[in-house]
Formats: structure tokens, C-alpha cells, sequence
């Protein structure tokens, strides 16, 4: 139980510290952005899909190598659990998972506005969990059964 409190305490403290800085950077960084930005031509972001396609795989090998990383630990459940488990952890590092949708409600959009939104943002994470883990395991089946030829 100790365990368990310190585990929260750390949580507590990390989640703080984050929260401060974002605080912070709300109240000057917004005013110092557009200060910068004046006079300057913004790309459209449809222009830049590309760039914004290659650089996704940020998402996928950060999941894969924290995947990987518990991925013992997890071992003795069924790989369907596994990969809620993934998808919820990334959704909650994000705030996705029960902050943003609270948030949203809070502020004063409509329940149903705020699920519908959340809910396509619970499909990214979801998505994200269940290709990698799935993946990972479709990986190492074949390569424990020396089909190492045919993965790679």
C-alpha cells in the first residue's frame, strides 16, 4: 500500500510539474508567437501532409519501444488485453483519455460534442495499440519459427 501511495505521490509531482509549465507558457508564449509570426506567411497544412506523413512514425516507434519495454511485464495476459493496455497508457500520456474529454465538457462544449470528439482521438490510440502490439507479436511468432526470411 505504501508502494502504491509513493507511486501516486511521483505521478502527483510529475503531472504537476508539467501542469506548471503549461501555465506558464498559456499566458506569455501565445503573445510572443503571434509577435514573431507578424508579417510572416504561414504554410497550409495540407501542403505539408507529406512531411507530416514521414514524421508520424514518431508515434509508432515511441509505441513500439515502450511497448517493447513492458512487454515482459504484460507477457502473461492475452494479447488482446495487451493492447488495450498500450492504447490506454497512450492515450493517458496525451491527456486523451480522461482529461481532454472532461476538459471539453467543462468548458462548455455539449456531452455529445465532447464524446464524438474524443471519440476520434480514442480511435488514434486505439489504432496505434492494437497495430503495434499485434505487430510486435506477429514479429517474434515468425521469427521464433524461423520464418525470419518472410517477416523481413
Amino acid at each position: 500500500m505504501k508502494r502504491i501511495f509513493l507511486y501516486i505521490l511521483v505521478a502527483a509531482i510529475a503531472s504537476c510539474s508539467a501542469f506548471i509549465i503549461h501555465v506558464v507558457t498559456v499566458e506569455w508564449l501565445p503573445n510572443w508567437v503571434s509577435q514573431q509570426m507578424s508579417g510572416k506567411k504561414i504554410t497550409p497544412s495540407w501542403d505539408v501532409r507529406y512531411v507530416a506523413a514521414l514524421t508520424s512514425i514518431e508515434y509508432g516507434l515511441g509505441a513500439v519501444l515502450l511497448y517493447l519495454a513492458a512487454r515482459q511485464t504484460l507477457i502473461r495476459y492475452m494479447v488482446f488485453y495487451r493492447a488495450v493496455f498500450l492504447s490506454i497508457c497512450l492515450a493517458m500520456v496525451s491527456g486523451a483519455f480522461i482529461r481532454q474529454p472532461l476538459m471539453d465538457v467543462v468548458v462548455g462544449n455539449p456531452f455529445h460534442v465532447a464524446v464524438v470528439q474524443n471519440l476520434f482521438k480514442w480511435l488514434v490510440w486505439m489504432l496505434l495499440g492494437f497495430v503495434v502490439v499485434y505487430g510486435v507479436e506477429a514479429i517474434n511468432k515468425a521469427l521464433k519459427q524461423g520464418h525470419s526470411k518472410a517477416v523481413l
